[in-house]
């Protein structure tokens, strides 16, 4: 990639127009040409740099609950295992980690119980314990990579109760969840789809945009393109007098694009989680042991992502879900 292709990389996952023609908007604020811009977005995109365009739903404002689940899997069975977690709809996020738990997956549904009977249901055909480790505290959720931290203009993150959507708002998000096609007039082809003028489907995705239902729109990027290509889950064991404290100044660093506070387990004491991405395995030791120190946990560990077994937006309101 070039400079310009950076630059460009930036506004797509931090700025980009939710507007008729945003492309448009883009170049002109680059400089360039619109045909030229949507030419060098194609070839990101097809080049595997960008996965989509489109917007990141807070799956809590829409009725869903998520957890992250862990699990100790024999080596010789873990490609089984994988695939067999890999091929649920609900799990969006699925990595081995270097550790005694070595599987790892993010696990989205309409309710905690349906949670439970999932892995209820994983328990008995692979005879592995997968263990729930919902947030009880969520400090940052941005995934980012290469932009300006102090002037992306995301705000804060607030909990909210789930907003309830007719089910054309439900048609709607089912209709941007993977993304806008990287044309001229990308909303038009949504709004053809789910049947409403282009004007109202803005102005529906700008609202919840404000409400933040949608906590942006914009590009999601595969980190290890560009440059990032160290992926570790550092994890603190912090009091819990200290745990939001600790979060909040966690959230404050740039290399870290998620951070959460979840439960311990008896043989895995942590309760701060912290995604850190950097250029070098080594860059993201160091920088996990500095934090460390900075916190006063000195009973920490670090897991590296190892292989993605799978990365791939959530499906919402799909026919399956069940309350």
């Amino acid at each position: 990639m070039d400079s310009e292709d950076k630059r460009i990389l930036s506004l797509l996952q931090t700025e980009f127009p939710v507007v008729a023609r945003p492309f448009d908007a883009l170049a002109e604020r680059l400089g360039t040409e619109p045909a030229a811009l949507v030419a060098r977005v194609r070839r990101l995109a097809e080049g595997g740099v960008i996965r989509r365009i489109g917007p990141v739903f807070d799956s809590r404002r829409l009725g869903y609950t998520s957890t992250l689940a862990a699990a100790r899997v024999p080596a010789e069975r873990l490609a089984e295992v994988a695939a067999r977690v890999s091929r649920l709809p609900g799990v969006t996020h699925n990595y081995e980690r270097r550790g005694d738990y070595n599987l790892w997956f993010t696990l989205t549904a309409p309710s905690e119980k349906e949670i439970a009977r999932t892995l209820d249901a994983l328990r008995r055909e692979t005879g592995i314990v997968f263990h729930s480790l919902p947030a009880l505290a969520v400090y940052k959720i941005r995934a980012v990579f290469g932009a300006d931290e102090a002037t992306s203009g995301f705000p804060p993150r607030k909990e909210s109760a789930p907003m309830e959507l007719d089910d054309k708002q439900k048609q709607l998000v089912r209709a941007l969840q993977d993304g806008i096609e990287t044309e001229a007039e990308p909303f038009a082809s949504v709004a053809e789809r789910v049947g409403q003028p282009t004007e109202k489907v803005l102005e529906q995705i700008r609202a919840w945009m404000k409400t933040g239902l949608i906590r942006r729109f914009g590009a999601v990027l595969a980190h290890r393109r560009v440059g990032y290509r160290a992926n570790g889950m550092a994890v603190f064991g912090v009091p819990s007098d200290r745990a939001d404290e600790a979060g909040r100044a966690l959230a404050n660093r740039p290399e870290i694009t998620h951070c959460y506070r979840r439960p311990p387990l008896p043989d895995f004491p942590y309760t701060l989680y912290a995604m850190i991405h950097g250029q070098s395995e080594e860059a993201v030791r160091s920088l996990a042991d500095r934090l460390a120190k900075e916190l006063n946990a000195p009973d920490h560990a670090l897991l590296f992502s190892t292989t993605e077994f799978k990365k791939s937006p959530m499906r919402y309101f799909e026919p399956e879900d069940r309350p």
